[in-house]
């Protein structure tokens, strides 16, 4: 065993880690830890339910997403074109955009935040520029394509978001006819939700009762549920569109009213269609006891419902709309990110077909866990550093599976829960997917994603650059983890290491022409910061000489005419989670 694969060890349990086995009440709700997750229960009015799961993870809270997002989106702005202005014009901008979006959350989200800042001791405001934190940004992401100002990068910046890929079977797919739906929840935090994942059993007054998955301090049910109707319910987004508009109903709040009051299909969708949202979704509503399936897609301007027929028996989804009209808003901006979606949605869909008849919820996990093309980890991969929550419904008996440990959360144990008895359920089994990869695959990529960390949350580029290195050790023949080695390197003076972790990427090859390309480009600009003019240019010719995204071939002709410079480096946003630059 080599040391990298030693390093790749657990660390030492916090307080977050330890199992806490025996319930811990506080009114009328409870929490324990186990198997890896948080479990909680909560009952009564929204505020009392509120204050419960505040009271009872107040620690976990500010160690959660909602403090991350907050702090970590104006780390992105601040980081993107906007420079130095950003620190000055953001917490205006967040203000006067965020309480814009606060001002359409009714009032039962209102009083579940105001419980959540009563027990946990947190402000109120800070929990609501928390929640309502993805649809101001991606409202300004939208406004900023509208204006082409200050360029896209801004947008690509504080609009890649939620990813997510669900797959849906039933009927003659699966082995006992049972509906399967499993689902990736592809979103920033890699740092902070798996470590706080939450399974919550909501019992409210006034409503059915459900369960959400999530992580410590996201009160609301409305991204990835199951209610005791046996209906599910996940979100995806749609990115690099200039359809977000203010005015429309934050996220998850649709979402979780259709768990508290939706009892079939056609309840779910006269609710999605009584609201308005700020930006471009689609929710994906499966019905255990009828085996329909509602793929509803939105922005705000129009909505579309698609069902597929019950004897297709599967369905698979990513992040590409369906209908035609919300298809045609979408802008592919970003070559790496698009043709990833594509891929997902293609392979999701493939596997299930593969699977058909033979479909269980080990072999629905199995395709969450899916790494992708054979030569390359990350361009076509299910299975994302970005994946922070995994999970398998079975709403027929109220049963879910739940990834857990560190991202990505589709590879390891899934635990089973049971709605009925609000608890872990060892009687349905626990799922391991930690076949799909070998040991040394899962330890490489366990340092991609700590180089991730390192880049994006410490802004240590040399650390990323470090991990990156151990990556290698134990995968060298993956590409674009030299190609990350060699951005990495760049950004931190070393040109000569650059060019060699350029030529390595080069030497291994990708299935993807255009990432070629990229890697011609980026080893083209390392040899320009090393002085070997010469060896730049004829690099940059043979970036244009092949097909690549626009954005690559114009970078590519603007350094032959201006050149490149190690202070241009440093200003590079390199996007950790597609091994790319989005704007080169």
């Amino acid at each position: 065993m080599t040391a990298s694969l030693l390093d790749h060890a657990p660390a030492v349990p916090n307080a977050s880690t330890t199992e806490q086995p025996a319930w811990r009440k506080h009114g009328k709700g409870a929490h324990r830890r186990t198997q890896g997750l948080h479990v909680i229960r909560l009952s009564g009015s929204f505020r009392e339910m509120g204050e419960q799961h505040g009271a009872l993870m107040r620690d976990q809270i500010r160690r959660g997403p909602m403090p991350y997002y907050r702090a970590h989106f104006t780390k992105l702005v601040g980081r993107s074109q906007l420079g130095a202005l950003s620190h000055a014009v953001w917490p205006t901008l967040q203000m006067l955009v965020g309480r814009r979006v606060a001002s359409r959350i009714p009032e039962f989200a209102r009083e579940t935040l105001r419980g959540l800042a009563e027990g946990s001791g947190m402000p109120y405001q800070d929990l609501v520029d928390g929640a309502t934190m993805p649809d101001a940004l991606l409202w300004l992401a939208s406004s900023l394509m509208k204006v082409h100002a200050p360029g896209p990068a801004v947008a690509h910046r504080i609009s890649l978001g939620l990813g997510c890929t669900s797959a849906i079977a039933w009927g003659d797919a699966t082995k006992d006819g049972k509906l399967l739906h499993a689902r990736n929840f592809d979103y920033h935090g890699v740092s902070c939700w798996p470590q706080e994942a939450a399974v919550i059993f909501h019992e409210p007054d006034r409503g059915q009762r459900y369960v959400s998955i999530a992580s410590a301090g996201v009160p609301l049910g409305g991204i990835t549920a199951m209610n005791e109707a046996g209906l599910t319910l996940t979100v995806h987004q749609h990115m690099f569109t200039d359809r977000a508009r203010l005015g429309g109903t934050p996220i998850a709040v649709a979402g979780d009213t259709v768990m508290r009051e939706a009892k079939s299909i056609a309840d779910a969708e006269a609710i999605l269609s009584a609201h308005r949202p700020v930006g471009c979704w689609t929710y994906l509503v499966t019905d255990g006891k009828t085996k329909e399936v509602l793929c509803w897609e939105e922005n705000p301007d129009r909505h579309a419902a698609f069902k597929p027929a019950r004897e297709r028996s599967t369905f698979g989804y990513a992040n590409v709309y369906l209908d035609e009209e919300l298809g045609d808003t979408e802008v592919n901006l970003y070559g790496s990110y698009w043709r990833h979606n594509e891929a997902r949605h293609r392979k999701a869909n493939e596997l299930l077909a593969q699977r058909r008849g033979t479909l269980d919820p080990q072999g629905m996990a199995e395709i969450l866990a899916d790494p992708g093309h054979d030569a390359c980890r990350i361009s076509e991969a299910i299975s994302m550093v970005m994946t922070v929550g995994s999970v398998v419904f079975r709403p027929e008996d109220g049963v879910v599976w739940v990834g857990t440990g560190e991202a990505p959360t589709s590879e390891g144990s899934f635990v089973p829960f049971s709605l009925e008895h609000a608890d872990h359920d060892p009687r349905a089994g626990t799922i391991d997917t930690t076949s799909r990869e070998s040991a040394e695959a899962r330890a490489a990529f366990e340092h991609y994603r700590r180089a991730y960390v390192q880049y994006l949350d410490e802004h240590d580029v040399g650390a990323a650059r470090a991990e990156m290195r151990r990556a290698i050790e134990l995968q060298p023949r993956q590409a674009l983890y030299h190609f990350l080695e060699g951005l990495c390197a760049l950004q931190i003076g070393d040109a000569d290491g650059a060019a060699r972790a350029m030529s390595s990427a080069l030497e291994i090859g990708h299935p993807h022409e255009q990432r070629r390309a990229a890697m011609h480009l980026w080893r083209a600009r390392a040899h320009a910061q090393a002085g070997r003019k010469k060896d730049a240019a004829a690099d940059w010719r043979r970036c244009l000489a092949l097909r690549a995204d626009p954005v690559v071939h114009d970078a590519a002709r603007r350094d032959l005419r201006r050149g490149w410079s190690a202070r241009r480096a440093e200003r590079a946003q390199v996007d950790f989670s597609m091994a790319d630059v989005a704007i080169p």
